[in-house]
């Protein structure tokens, strides 16, 4: 059976699946007054994914371990049996700004092969999810996804 071809610049189904549950654990984390740290999930070709938290350091260290560790790791986890990563996201909590001010986040980072801009240079994305209320269980409220830009690819 053929592959469906991925348009340039259009993310697969499989990659927005990984980003929204990526997203949806951070977000009960917080509801639960959790801190979800700095988190990485990657995917082969097979689907096969492997997750990883960090969050032993200062947010700026976990940041870039978890940047690291996908780049490093493109080509593949034999312990873990992922074949080279097809697609990735990383997910943090943070903030943006606003134009009425600052405003709590989960802010995310994506990309797979393939995902490219208008002049077919591979590009990652990333988008943000505005939440307030952490730690208030049925209190705690967020947003839809909003985008956030274009962001170099790691792999």
């Amino acid at each position: 059976m053929p592959k469906k071809q991925q348009q340039p610049s259009q993310v697969s189904p499989e990659l927005d699946e990984m980003v929204c549950d990526l997203i949806g654990y951070m977000l009960d984390e917080l509801a639960d007054g959790g801190d979800p740290g700095v988190i990485t999930c990657v995917e082969d070709a097979e689907g096969t994914r492997v997750e990883a938290s960090f969050t032993d350091d200062g947010e700026e260290a976990c940041l870039e371990a978890a940047r690291t560790r996908i780049a490093q790791n493109a080509s593949g986890m034999a312990k873990e049996k992922l074949g080279p990563i097809a697609r990735y996201a990383i997910g943090y909590v943070g903030g943006v700004q606003l134009e009425d001010g600052f405003a709590d986040a989960v802010l995310v980072s994506f990309y797979e092969r393939g995902l490219a801009d208008e002049e077919g240079v591979p590009t990652g994305y990333s988008a943000y999810v505005l939440f307030e209320g952490a730690g208030e269980g049925d209190g705690f409220a967020w947003a839809d996804p909003a985008p956030a830009g274009a962001e170099e690819p790691l792999i």
